[in-house]
């Protein structure tokens, strides 16, 4: 759909009703860009849509490979909950990770560990209290996010947060639509140009009804006078013979 708003024929004048909008370009890259980027937070590897079997041929059409999908799912079964679920969880049996529906994470994957006594998630500050035997992790940068251990004093671990090709689907939808996105400010841009080219054809309606009724009365008047002249160059004919006829 979008290919077809934006299409530019190079050989006539058929071209989309969006062709070189530079906010529907844009859309239409970054879109292209969904499928490229990896899908991370979901292990130590990345996941492809291509490892997927959804794959686009050399005219950007996506199309399903079954060879793919097939050799994925018997080796890899839980890369297919990268597509619709996202993901929070640790790679130790003794470490939980939990946060609010509020708070947003990156993806990708991060390391817990302490740093000369500071505990940090990646490069991003902890602070620790004790919890049933334990230990809780909480972050300022992440107000939501709470990791707990069932050690005090835990070996390093990495914590996975993964955004699903569904989430970021829909964060792709909802920014198009938000009031600051560029396609809004294309919008207004759209629909003030067209209030004022149609206040200009009301202007110009105007000014040819003056112009036409101007010429309308000039043309009334040329047409009298030349009504005039004729009746006056019959009445010199009429002069003229009737002068001869007494010579």
């Amino acid at each position: 759909e979008i290919d077809r708003l934006t299409y530019v024929d190079v050989d006539a004048d058929n071209n989309g009703p969006l062709a070189m909008d530079p906010s529907v370009t844009r859309i239409k890259s970054n879109f292209k860009k969904l499928h490229l980027e990896a899908l991370s937070g979901y292990g130590d590897s990345n996941i492809y849509l291509s490892q997927l079997g959804i794959k686009t041929n050399k005219n950007g059409e996506y199309y399903f490979d079954q060879a793919t999908f097939d050799r994925t799912y018997a080796s890899n079964p839980e890369y297919f909950n990268a597509l619709k679920d996202n993901n929070l969880s640790s790679n130790s049996a003794t470490a939980t990770a939990t946060k609010s529906q509020f708070t947003t994470i990156p993806a990708g994957s991060y390391t817990v560990q302490s740093d000369s006594g500071q505990w940090k998630l990646g490069t991003t500050n902890l602070s620790r209290i004790d919890h049933n035997g334990g230990s809780r992790f909480t972050s300022l940068s992440y107000v939501g996010l709470v990791i707990e251990t069932a050690e005090t004093n835990p070996s390093s671990f990495k914590v996975y947060v993964g955004k699903s090709f569904s989430e970021k689907l829909s964060d792709f939808m909802a920014a198009i639509t938000d009031t600051g996105s560029s396609v809004n400010a294309a919008k207004t841009a759209y629909t003030s140009t067209s209030t004022d080219i149609s206040l200009k054809l009301k202007d110009l309606e105007t000014r040819e009804e003056l112009i036409t009724s101007r010429y309308t009365t000039q043309f009334g008047s040329m047409e009298q006078a030349m009504t005039q002249f004729n009746s006056t160059k019959s009445l010199l004919e009429n002069f003229m013979e009737s002068w001869k006829k007494q010579k």
